[in-house]
């Protein structure tokens, strides 16, 4: 009790201090003391405004129709006349207002007063002429606190200092090192040993100690820049950019995995060698820092200037089962914005994701006008190559535009080509997309994002085994057969359409089930006839080889796979080294066709059995449809030539010309050897990686 006494005893002393030091300044003026300094608006009443009259006076609300933080606004007053009248506290609705005086309500309406030393500038503003520069900020920012940061100094040469030993100085930092040993009235250490400079430079450069060899080597050099060669050799060392480069990579958020729960492997090794060449190679700083914020978007943008903007990746990735992918999307782009402002800017900026900087001059809506040039980017994962590999593709390019050319000498190819097309074009199967629903149960914690063109992406946590269902209702009757599109996206690994980390996927089973709409309990597990695809891969075990439940080999291979009722085997699509990350379908076709009168409820289920340890083999992005017309096949074309020849002959552009043409002659018979020596080619294509 003693203390909560002498504790509001010191209250009341601040308080009657604080009065009487207010009394006493209003004496003071009275009798023509010194005038009060002059008020700057900027400085010392807008942060006042910002602080207490904002909420309910500014660009969101206006109350009494009155604004204060727009200069015209102010000025001109609200709905009951002027505020201000310069020159004229007494007469000034707005001090009158916070003071509480004149019988009219007190602001701030419903909130604590004003401080009686800033009810006290505002008098003193008013009565020297309520002065707001056209240049004041609608949205505040302190600009004092902004001008003072160290950021936006412009740097100076200080001017040398002058100290009493200076043969002892041989470059001006020693100057400066020996004026303050100087003043603290301390000498310099004596020279260290050529062993320990070699030892203090080597750590310093490339933060590994000397190798005797290398001492031995310096001890021996009697030359007189003997340390100088040092120097250089140092700089020129690989572990140069080694040493330096940990220092941007701790910047850019590098790691060798995910972080949070599952904290998986992530492989961008790419990036951080990268970063040391980079240093190694003294690349300019502008060249530096413009390639990995933007270098996707340089003209003709190379694999390293792609590479390179492995800068905003590196942000943490949460893969648990019950994250919502779009919420940790957003959690990686603030922490990229983070990166850019700590790294690049030299700021922080993270304070402008729920207002305006209060230290830092930057205004919130800056803050997302940068945020939107990264929100509007796909996080894609591309496919690297080392300089050997890159050299081994760039020979297979070659060579294969070399055969196709000469395929292309023969004067008919055109016209075989689009007769060709004219039959390609023809009987096509009408599909109707299953708009379905996912059954949240089914899913094992993955996310299916349903798309504007019926498709679902899989995002958020990969389980390694799961058996999605998914619902329609339909009134079609007599429906013949399903199809699956597996389709390419740049959210997936390497751009899918699976969900490993080459991209691919395995379909263990596809079922389905019908019931009438008027009878949904009565459910019939129906049955396939066959299944067809545009790409029949050959029989591969897939690691872990047994399957949990049988002890079987774990294979993946043709699309009957999908429909034999088997655990260990899979529909695969892998079709190797360069050719695997493409768009393929399957279409199931039913031994009986499926109709009931009143509707027909469909649910199919993707048996998904065959990922395992920290490898998920699941669907990314796939599509479902049905159709009623008789003996329904999956089309042998692929999906990008498919989209080329809807595109009339004429406005397609050489590009889209040659990769119709790349499929068409795979099915000349007469080009078979041609075509088996571009297999041959492929076959050496390398693996690559994945950044």
């Amino acid at each position: 009790m003693v203390g909560k006494t002498r504790l509001k005893y010191l209250a009341c002393t601040v308080v009657l201090c604080a009065l009487g030091l207010q009394t006493f300044s209003r004496l003071a003026r009275t009798q023509n003391a010194t005038p009060a300094p002059k008020v700057d608006y900027q400085k010392d009443i807008q942060p006042i405004f910002a602080k207490n009259c904002y909420s309910c006076h500014s660009a969101g609300q206006q109350m009494s129709g009155l604004r204060l933080d727009d200069r015209a606004a102010f000025l001109a007053g609200g709905a009951n006349g002027k505020v201000v009248v310069p020159g004229k506290s007494a007469d000034s609705t707005l001090y009158k207002r916070v003071a509480g005086i004149g019988g009219l309500a007190r602001m701030p309406f419903g909130g604590q007063p004003l401080l009686p030393a800033e009810i006290e500038l505002i008098r003193v503003w008013i009565d020297q002429g309520a002065e707001i520069p056209e240049s004041a900020a609608a949205n505040y920012a302190p600009p004092e606190t902004a001008k003072k940061h160290w950021g936006f100094i412009a740097p100076v040469l200080p001017p040398i200092p002058v100290v009493a030993h200076k043969a002892w100085v041989r470059n001006p930092i020693d100057s400066f090192v020996l004026a303050r040993l100087e003043k603290e009235g301390l000498t310099p250490s004596p020279r260290a040993d050529r062993v320990t400079l070699l030892r203090r430079l080597s750590l310093d450069l490339i933060g590994l100690p000397p190798t005797p060899a290398e001492v031995d080597a310096f001890l021996a050099d009697k030359s007189s820049n003997a340390y100088e060669k040092q120097v250089d050799r140092l700089l020129n060392s690989p572990h140069y950019g080694e040493r330096w480069g940990r220092i941007w990579l701790d910047a850019a958020r590098y790691a060798d995995s995910n972080g949070y729960e599952k904290d998986q492997p992530r492989s961008v090794w790419f990036y951080r060698d990268w970063v040391i060449n980079a240093l190694n190679h003294d690349m300019p700083y502008n060249e530096f820092i413009i390639e990995q914020i933007a270098g996707d978007l340089l003209p003709h943008a190379t694999q390293d200037q792609i590479v390179a903007t492995g800068f905003l990746r590196n942000s943490m990735i949460n893969e648990e089962g019950g994250i919502d992918p779009e919420q940790f999307r957003m959690e990686a782009m603030y922490d990229r914005m983070d990166a850019i402002g700590k790294g690049i800017l030299g700021l922080t900026i993270q304070c402008a994701q729920c207002h305006n900087h209060k230290f830092d001059p930057l205004k919130q809506a800056e803050y997302y006008s940068m945020f939107a040039f990264i929100n509007a980017a796909n996080d894609a994962n591309i496919p690297v190559f080392t300089p050997q590999e890159e050299t081994r593709r760039e020979e297979i390019f070659r060579k294969t535009r070399e055969i196709e050319a000469q395929l292309q000498q023969q004067p008919s190819w055109k016209e075989d080509m689009a007769r060709w097309e004219e039959q390609a074009t023809k009987g096509q199967p009408d599909w109707t997309v299953m708009h379905a629903t996912v059954d949240d149960l089914s899913t094992g914690g993955q996310k299916y994002l349903e798309q504007p063109d019926g498709s679902f992406v899989c995002q958020g946590y990969a389980p390694p085994k799961s058996s999605v269902k998914l619902t329609v209702k339909t009134n079609v009757q007599n429906i013949t057969a399903f199809r699956l599109e597996l389709l390419t996206d740049q959210r997936l690994p390497l751009s899918g359409p699976g969900r490993s980390f080459k991209g691919m996927t395995a379909l263990t089973e596809f079922k389905v089930q019908a019931a009438p709409a008027d009878a949904p309990t009565k459910i019939t597990e129906l049955k396939f006839a066959k299944a067809t695809t545009d790409f029949e891969q050959p029989v591969m075990p897939l690691a872990p080889v047994f399957d949990d439940k049988t002890g079987r080999e774990r294979v993946t291979g043709p699309v009957e796979f999908a429909i034999d009722g088997k655990d260990e085997t899979a529909w695969g699509i892998d079709a190797g080294p360069g050719l695997r990350n493409q768009s393929r379908k399957a279409v199931f076709t039913l031994a009986e066709p499926v109709s009931f009168p009143q509707g027909t409820i469909l649910t199919v289920s993707l048996v998904q059995n065959h990922g395992g340890g920290e490898e998920s083999n699941n669907l990314g992005r796939f599509r479902l449809s049905f159709t009623n017309t008789p003996g329904a096949t999956a089309d042998p074309l692929p999906k990008e030539v498919r989209d080329i020849l809807v595109i009339p002959a004429a406005q397609r552009t050489p590009v889209q010309v040659q990769r119709v043409f790349s499929y068409w002659r795979t099915t000349v018979p007469d080009w078979k050897d041609a075509n088996d020596q571009i297999t041959d080619l492929w076959r050496d294509y390398p693996e690559g990686s994945s950044q």
